[in-house]
C-alpha cells in the first residue's frame, strides 16, 4: 500500500507522518502475526479491516483469558 493523499503529511508532534504511520502497520502486522501464529507475510496480504478485526479479536480473547485467571485465583483462595 502507498501513500495516501488522505495522510497527513506531519504528526501532532510536528514529525513527518510516513515513518510513524509505517512504525505502526509494522507493529500491529507483528502483532496479529505473533498472536494467530502465521507468518508476518500472511499477514500483509489482509485487508485494513481484516485487521481490525482481528485485532479486536485477539483483544478480546485476551480479555476473556485474564478475566478467567482471575477469577480461578479467587476462586482458589477461597
Amino acid at each position: 500500500m502507498g501513500p495516501s493523499f488522505l495522510d497527513p503529511l506531519l504528526s501532532s508532534d510536528g514529525k513527518p507522518y510516513g515513518p510513524k504511520h509505517f512504525k505502526e502497520l509494522v507493529k500491529e502486522c507483528w502483532y496479529i502475526s505473533d498472536n494467530l501464529h502465521t507468518s508476518y507475510t500472511d499477514v500483509l496480504d489482509l485487508s485494513f479491516q481484516e485487521r481490525v478485526y482481528l485485532i479486536e479479536c485477539i483483544n478480546a480473547k485476551q480479555d476473556a483469558t485474564k478475566k478467567a485467571m482471575e477469577q480461578a485465583a479467587a476462586n482458589a483462595k477461597r
